[in-house]
């Protein structure tokens, strides 16, 4: 037996594959409010810089001291609404990443803050630092790094987000840990099931006889 596809359903399988294919590849950083060490409240999404990115550090880890140094030189070479760097600890107090930032051999004066509790570092799938994030203005991972990254790497892949190189393709030194939910896994499933829906819907209307009945065909009269 032959199903035709009716328009409806053709449109509606449009509407779901516009709807999907935004959003493969894109996983969106979890949202978060913190206090920084100067006492001020921030958060990811109302801070106003083109890209952001989100260092997870700790004062007694060795390469995380050593990513300071390209950290300092990219704060310093971009401007606020362009780059805002923030760095977080989970092992840290608040005094002691005061004193930590405020050390002439450190300096740093971007965004440090504490997460004692470990919630956000948990949210990022943290298991090892330093682990670094570029977020982009639609507050998408674009790249994420674990381990000592170059600067040069860093300022190319800032500069890529700047331009509007990057699609939210999340890449990096290490794809074993997935900062949030796949959304672009749970987009391509939900769309999935919703035309197998469709189309199990359309089919059973027409072995039911729901579509609409056909005129029957006048037998022709007979001759006298």
């Amino acid at each position: 037996m032959r199903i035709k596809a009716s328009p409806l359903l053709l449109s509606l399988i449009i509407l779901l594959l516009a709807y999907v294919y935004p959003v493969v590849g894109q996983e969106k950083a979890y949202n978060f409010t913190l206090i920084d060490i100067d006492g001020n409240s921030f958060s990811l999404s109302g801070c106003p810089a083109k890209v952001v990115l989100i260092d997870f550090f700790g004062t007694y880890c060795t390469p995380c001291i050593q990513v300071i140094p390209a950290l300092r030189n990219l704060y310093g070479e971009y401007s606020r609404d362009q780059l805002e760097i923030i760095s977080i600890s989970s092992s840290d107090s608040d005094a002691v990443l005061r004193d930590f930032a405020q050390d002439p051999t450190h300096i740093m004066t971007w965004v440090v803050a504490s997460d004692l509790n470990g919630q956000i570092a948990s949210k990022y799938g943290i298991q090892y630092i330093p682990t670094l994030f570029i977020i982009d203005t639609e507050r998408s991972i674009q790249h994420k790094h674990i381990g000592v990254t170059a600067e040069a790497t860093l300022r190319s892949e800032i500069n890529s987000v700047l331009s509007g190189g990057d699609n939210g393709d999340s890449n990096g030194d290490s794809g074993t840990v997935a900062p949030g939910p796949p959304y672009g896994l749970i987009a391509i499933i939900g769309g999935v099931v919703i035309v197998f829906l469709v189309v199990g819907i359309v089919v059973a209307g027409q072995l039911l006889g729901w579509s609409k009945p056909t005129k029957k065909r006048r037998r022709p009269k007979h001759s006298i």
